[in-house]
């Protein structure tokens, strides 16, 4: 997780210049890293923020947030000042910098079945670089959806729709692995199909990230309606 956490120290350095509405979202950020090891930040300060937040956990490791700092060609940009970031598109991680083993390039996003209205029994084939010096993976998804299922934010259900990829490599690692076929987990609002929640294992032997789109929970709950104390976490 450590990397993660210079991926927020660096975003608030990034930011350290600013003023205004800004300043007061720096000194947040600092607020609720300084607090406790998991950082929850209430619903009226992810409400007012000028940002959005992330929460990223790393295995068993406590959550961080990470502020979004731009978006570029769809893709969801979470920066440090010394150039480590994370990049998500459409809720799936498509590059890393800054971590034990980045992943730098991810081929055919644009069939990335996260990306269609209906995702059970899709199928999904890409390329992976990693900087560990493998270039070309080649992995094969699966995809199931179920619906029925609901997280909890803030006290409050939402609806959401339970998508499972199953991923296999189908090109021989040049590395050991015990294990070529892996699960990532997706959580898309049963409403909007926006990823609100995801587990993913980057490739075997990795620990799993889990990502919460806690600005996307807040706008949902906006949306439905919902009265929501300020103080909830």
């Amino acid at each position: 997780m450590a990397g993660f956490r210079l991926l927020v120290l660096g975003a608030l350095l990034l930011l350290s210049g600013c003023s205004g509405t800004y300043r007061s979202y720096v000194d947040m950020v600092q607020v609720a890293l300084a607090a406790k090891p998991d950082v929850n930040l209430t619903f009226k300060a992810i409400q007012e923020a000028p940002n959005d937040f992330l929460y990223v956990r790393s295995g068993e490791q406590p959550q961080a947030a990470l502020g979004l700092m731009y978006i570029e060609q769809n893709q969801y940009k979470w920066i440090s000042a010394t150039k480590e970031l994370l990049v998500t598109e459409r809720g799936r991680i498509v590059r890393t910098s800054g971590l034990h083993n980045d992943l730098l390039y991810l081929s055919n996003r644009q069939a990335d079945p996260l990306k269609a209205p209906r995702q059970a029994g899709a199928i999904w084939f890409r390329n992976a670089d990693w900087a560990a010096g493998e270039y070309g993976y080649s992995i094969r998804s699966s995809f199931q959806a179920e619906t029925g299922h609901y997280l909890t934010f803030f006290n409050q259900q939402i609806a959401v729709t339970k998508v499972t990829e199953t991923l296999n490599y189908e090109t021989p690692s040049a590395f050991m692995r015990f294990d070529g076929r892996w699960q990532n987990t997706f959580w898309l609002d049963a409403t909007t199909g926006v990823v609100l929640q995801s587990e993913q294992q980057l490739a075997p032997g990795m620990a799993p990230l889990q990502l919460i789109f806690i600005s996307e929970v807040v706008r949902h709950l906006q949306r439905a309606g919902v009265v929501v104390a300020e103080d909830a976490i």
